[in-house]
């Protein structure tokens, strides 16, 4: 009898073929559903707790734009991160934030690697869980940052749809308000004395930042202006004012009229301003890293905390309205600025 090997074989390699993607196919949906089933158990970890929860006296604005800003952060939802995050989610919620703002110091303690480290997952996304805090996160780099790798928070937004970081400072606008993300921490002259620690500080120039912030604002047609770094100029936190931006910052500040300036650094939330001055100093350095002392009080401190939180901000045509929210969801404070910085 002639055996038709040819056609054995191809026949015995079809279905080796078939089984082969049959298992293929078994496998990738046993693994989309262990994922889906994973979504759906452990998405609302952060949520099921906190169903129905309101933060009472937060009131959703009926115009302008609305968002979060909150700092010093990145604790794998250790130390009081978790609960910020919680509150965040809440308030995101009840005022229909279009976006977050960092104010720098989003990885503890040495910023990460890569845009592979596991600080992605364990500091941020599997932090900010809520369905409301799944928008846009703008963010500046703090002096943490600068022990690991800054240009692996760049490249993350390659990766992540809400992770924005374009540059060490970039600007954007919304709608009649233009934002400034400034790199303070090449200005910081302890920093730049310790290279070995912070490595990537070496590739900045800090005259052409200046230059840069100058010339943004100077051509800024928009009538709010909102300006976002990590150090503070005002502070009675541990780290208190820093020099160098009292002497190259606060002047461009003041000349161009900015109505606030958001920053971290210090853990705990601040709000200063000064009189015959546009410009609202508001400290939100509270988002999870160990909050610290508040110190003796200064000229121009109208409020001062120690406390983990964030803020909201609604920013309507006339005014802008800052509320400073505790971990516990609670407003301790509430701040109202004009256009006029008034």
């Amino acid at each position: 009898m002639l055996v038709n090997t040819n056609f054995m074989l191809k026949n015995t390699y079809l279905r080796f073929k078939t089984y082969q993607n049959t298992n293929k196919y078994f496998i990738l949906v046993g693994i989309f559903c262990l994922f889906s089933y994973t979504c759906l158990i452990a998405q609302p970890i952060v949520e099921k707790h906190m169903v129905g929860k309101k933060i009472e006296g937060l009131v959703k604005e009926n115009e302008g734009l609305r968002m979060l800003i909150v700092g010093d952060w990145g604790k794998n939802g250790q130390s009081g991160q978790q609960d910020v995050a919680d509150w965040m989610g809440v308030a995101a919620a009840q005022i229909g934030a279009r976006f977050v703002i960092s104010t720098g110091d989003n990885f503890y303690p040495t910023g990460v690697a890569s845009t592979d480290d596991p600080q992605w997952w364990f500091s941020f996304e599997n932090v900010y869980r809520s369905h409301s805090l799944n928008v846009p996160w703008y963010a500046v780099l703090g002096n943490h940052d600068y022990n690991g790798n800054t240009k692996a928070q760049i490249d993350y937004g390659k990766k992540s749809m809400r992770w924005k970081m374009p540059a060490p400072y970039y600007t954007m606008a919304q709608g009649n308000v233009r934002f400034v993300f400034i790199d303070t921490c090449p200005f910081v002259k302890g920093y730049q004395n310790n290279r070995k620690s912070y490595p990537d500080l070496a590739a900045q120039d800090t005259t052409r930042q200046l230059q840069w912030i100058d010339s943004v604002l100077a051509n800024s047609r928009e009538t709010w202006k909102i300006v976002v770094g990590h150090h503070p100029v005002y502070s009675i936190g541990d780290h208190g004012n820093q020099h160098e931006l009292h002497t190259q910052f606060k002047p461009i500040l003041e000349k161009y009229k900015v109505q606030a300036y958001f920053c971290g650094h210090d853990h705990n939330l601040q709000y200063h301003h000064l009189p015959n001055t546009s410009v609202h100093y508001l400290v939100s350095g509270a988002g999870g890293a160990e909050h610290t002392p508040i110190h003796a009080t200064q000229a121009g401190v109208i409020f001062a905390k120690e406390t983990n939180g964030f803020m909201t901000v609604q920013v309507k045509k006339e005014t802008m309205l800052v509320c400073l929210i505790d971990e516990k969801g609670t407003i301790i404070h509430q701040v109202s600025v004009g256009l006029k910085g008034k």
